[in-house]
């Protein structure tokens, strides 16, 4: 079995066959599928499923398609595959973070997946939901193996634009699972929180903290140190990073058995 970054720099446009599971796929959205796969995260990051949820950088992504085949989508995701320095200062991220440290000379840089927009459709009951999570991180994974990616990076979100109720959680990830200080994204957006880790870190941080941001975290992640306020989205959010060779072992085992579409998935 090959594991998490084996995977050829060949095959890295092709995401293989659709991972299954009983009704449900996960594989690349088609041209004419993203209008769908927008509305969907207009529901989710804006409210309303008839708000715009489209931008500039839609172009350049791939998309993760996840539900039933001639349904409406149940889960997506945007991934942007950067292979050099201009290509992700010019992503999504770098609108709101300085990405600069993460280009040291001493690390192997590249691929990087860019990882955004991940969201699973709010009416899906809670069992669904994590069925549906497992899926696309299936997918994620497989995605990371084609490209040979060595870290995922990308912005995660809390709800909300208020920062205030956020202090336990930002408490918390101060003292636990702030990034190394030379690879840290510099603070750019013109509304951002530095962490304070003044205070003891408590399980009511850590229970703040958003489903993606744990399942980020319980594979070896890390994030910057500081929130970013995003009005037009009513949310805050956090640089998020997963250097690929860093994940403990049988996490890494898990997800490439998922990626191979393992049965037991």
């Amino acid at each position: 079995m090959s594991t998490l970054r084996d995977a050829p720099d060949s095959v890295c446009s092709t995401f293989g066959p659709p991972i299954r599971r009983g009704r449900w796929q996960a594989r690349l959205a088609q041209g004419y599928e993203l209008a769908a796969l927008q509305i969907l995260r207009a529901q989710v990051f804006r409210g309303d499923a008839g708000a715009e949820d489209a931008d500039a950088y839609d172009a350049d992504s791939l998309h993760l398609w996840l539900g039933e085949e001639d349904q409406a989508p149940l889960a997506t995701a945007r991934l942007r595959i950067h292979r050099d320095a201009p290509s992700l200062l010019q992503g999504y991220t770098a609108q709101a973070y300085d990405l600069t440290p993460l280009l040291s000379p001493q690390s192997d840089n590249f691929p990087m997946i860019e990882l955004g927009r991940l969201c699973a459709a709010p009416q899906s009951d809670r069992m669904q939901q994590a069925e549906v999570m497992r899926l696309l991180w299936a997918a994620v994974a497989r995605m990371v193996l084609r490209s040979g990616a060595g870290r995922l990076i990308g912005c995660t979100s809390f709800q909300g634009a208020d920062p205030a109720p956020l202090t336990p959680a930002l408490t918390y990830l101060a003292a636990r699972h702030l990034g190394p200080d030379t690879q840290r994204p510099k603070a750019t957006a013109t509304e951002a929180i530095r962490f304070t880790a003044q205070c003891t870190p408590s399980l009511e941080g850590q229970a703040q903290l958003p489903t993606l941001l744990r399942a980020y975290l319980a594979m070896g992640g890390w994030v910057s140190d500081h929130l970013v306020i995003d009005r037009a989205l009513d949310t805050c959010h956090v640089f998020t990073c997963l250097d690929i060779a860093a994940m403990p072992a049988p996490r890494k085992r898990a997800l490439t058995a998922l990626a191979e579409g393992a049965p037991d998935l």
